[in-house]
């Protein structure tokens, strides 16, 4: 699957008038629940629902790598769930992901197809990837990195990423390529 034409530069854009609308520089860090609040889509821990639901637990211990995010939807509104049981960088990116979907005005789908299975657009959800990426970090922020040299873990703890959605950012913003070329 491609994204279409001009899908990332737009998502970059997306991503900086989230920030300008929030009062926030371009290069500025995004907390997702912020965004989240500001789009009134509440935002809430599978670990508060074990009251009402014991096998959600599952979710946080046993099966804890089923499910990352999820949004319900209720008419037009949606509520972001987030399994708090995974670090702090996937629990943003996870919801990022889903405050994406929101952006993008993505419809809701099924759960499940008709065997049972996991029902997955892949389109929808690489779009929404994208997204996720460049609001946690946008293109600006990523050649902020690069220009100040601040240290991966540094970078990591500011955004509030995983090393993993950093290396991924530096390098589809070209910022990777920036430093090594300055570096030399």
């Amino acid at each position: 699957m491609a994204l279409r034409h001009g899908f990332k530069a737009e998502a970059n854009r997306l991503a900086v008038q989230m920030r300008r609308e929030l009062g926030l520089g371009p290069a500025s860090p995004l907390a997702p629940s912020r965004l989240a609040k500001h789009l009134m889509i509440p935002v809430r821990m599978f670990s508060s629902a074990i009251a009402d639901d014991p096998r959600i637990e599952r979710l946080l211990t046993t099966e804890r790598e089923a499910v990352s995010a999820l949004t319900v939807h209720a008419g037009s509104r949606r509520q972001i769930w987030v399994n708090d049981s995974h670090d702090m960088g996937r629990q943003n990116s996870s919801a990022s992901h889903e405050v994406a979907h929101a952006l993008l005005m993505h419809p809701p789908g099924p759960a499940l197809d008709v065997r049972g299975c996991r029902h997955w657009d892949g389109d929808i959800e690489e779009e929404a990837d994208w997204l996720a990426g460049s609001l946690l970090i946008t293109n600006e922020a990523a050649w902020s990195i690069a220009r100040s040299a601040l240290s991966p873990e540094a970078a990591m703890f500011r955004f509030g990423v995983s090393r993993r959605m950093l290396t991924w950012r530096m390098n589809m913003s070209g910022a990777s390529a920036r430093r090594d070329r300055s570096a030399s």
